[in-house]
């Protein structure tokens, strides 16, 4: 009977001590791809804008991907703050790197500032995505579609194409999505139609969450 006592005893202390030990801190998370290739770019090291643009798309689908203060940073410049601008636009690129719009506005932010330096690196960085854009297909199959991350590239690029759009048509192929957008190339007077893939912004997200 001592000997039960003795045992039970024990296997309640290794049960107590077994609760009572810190459960081990899990493994540090790496940072999305996304934010990795941003401080790639930021760095000036060679980054492919192309995967760039396709992680952003990815990355968009998490939490607290809103950039801050990004009404504060349009207020100041409206109001010709290019010093406030310049400041707050620097952390809204940290969410918002692949917009090229962005860009150019704190190119022009830094060029008010004399800061020729910052202004030629956003420059080359919107040129970069600009050619990201243009040479992510060729639109002509939905294979070769151009990678979109809104609607309005879509019309960017038919406009610098110089195309006149005339219809949009919506196309599932296998678990892609595509707008097709039919126009007329005004020099030729031919018929023109290219794909874009769309999936990234047309439900790429419950998509993505839906894989194993």
């Amino acid at each position: 009977m001592r000997a039960l006592l003795i045992s039970a005893l024990l296997l309640v202390s290794s049960i107590a001590a077994s609760a009572q030990s810190p459960a081990p801190s899990p493994s540090p998370r790496s940072p999305h791809l996304y934010v990795q290739l941003v401080e790639k770019a930021k760095r000036g090291d060679g980054v492919n804008f192309i995967e760039l643009r396709t992680a952003f798309a990815d990355w968009q689908c998490g939490e607290n991907t809103d950039a801050p203060n990004r009404q504060a940073m349009v207020d100041a410049f409206n109001a010709k703050d290019y010093a406030k601008a310049a400041e707050l636009v620097e952390g809204v690129l940290d969410y918002e790197y692949i917009h090229r719009g962005l860009h150019l506005a704190a190119e022009d932010a830094y060029r008010h500032l004399g800061n020729t330096k910052k202004a030629d690196e956003h420059k080359a960085v919107a040129e970069k995505l600009l050619e990201a854009l243009l040479t992510s297909g060729d639109g002509k199959t939905a294979k070769t579609a151009y990678r979109v991350l809104s609607i309005r590239e879509e019309y960017f690029i038919m406009n610098k194409l110089g195309y006149e759009t005339r219809s949009q048509a919506l196309v599932a192929e296998g678990d892609r999505m595509f707008d097709v957008l039919s126009g007329v190339d005004p020099n030729t007077k031919k018929e023109v139609s290219l794909y874009f893939d769309i999936t990234s912004f047309f439900g790429g997200c419950e998509r993505s969450r839906k894989k194993p």
